[in-house]
């Protein structure tokens, strides 16, 4: 049996949306099919990966790196998220992004869980688009993606109950959610 890696309550937490823990999983283990983990594959040298570029920003072929979200479309969607998510002092790095995350992995404040969720969800749709674009004609501009991030992760909250606190109040507010997901002082037992 292997021992639990530090991100797993990055990738797998309760309130997580599950396809969107699927491809931080596969994020964080370097597993999606982006063009330079495909470029090593070539070995056949019949593809020439010199000619792909991203096809979110088509300054360069995609990596992990460049696609979350050092991509100039994917830094503009996280520069919006990153101020949702309280994490505006956090660099358009992933390696940054991921460390801060590992810190809050394990923390139950409102505040983190919305961080862990706003993250995932940007880089779920960042991957989606970035897969629309290569496969299909559809396009979504940056302000319709981090509105279907917004949307995404509002809806989820409304599944969620909280703690009354001030914070609780604030998220409330930021996130226009109705009062009655407030726990009873009763249920807070």
């Amino acid at each position: 049996m292997q021992n639990e890696v530090p991100w797993v309550g990055v990738v797998w937490f309760s309130q997580a949306i599950p396809r969107h823990s699927f491809v931080m999983w596969l994020i964080v283990n370097r597993k999606l099919k982006t063009q330079d983990v495909m470029q090593a594959w070539s070995a056949s040298g019949n593809a020439n990966f010199n000619l792909m570029c991203c096809s979110l920003c088509t300054s360069g072929p995609d990596s992990h790196e460049h696609l979350f979200f050092e991509c100039g479309y994917a830094s503009e969607i996280w520069n919006e998220v990153k101020v949702k998510a309280d994490m505006g002092e956090i660099s358009n790095q992933w390696q940054a992004i991921f460390d801060y995350l590992v810190g809050i992995a394990n923390s139950k404040k409102a505040s983190h869980v919305i961080a862990k969720l706003l993250v995932s969800a940007a880089a779920y749709f960042v991957w989606d688009e970035r897969n629309r674009r290569l496969f299909t004609t559809k396009r979504r501009s940056k302000a319709q993606l981090v509105d279907v991030i917004f949307s995404t992760v509002r809806l989820k909250l409304q599944t969620m109950r909280f703690r009354r606190s001030v914070q609780t109040e604030r998220v409330l507010r930021d996130w226009s959610l109705p009062r009655g997901l407030i726990l009873a002082d009763d249920d807070n037992g």
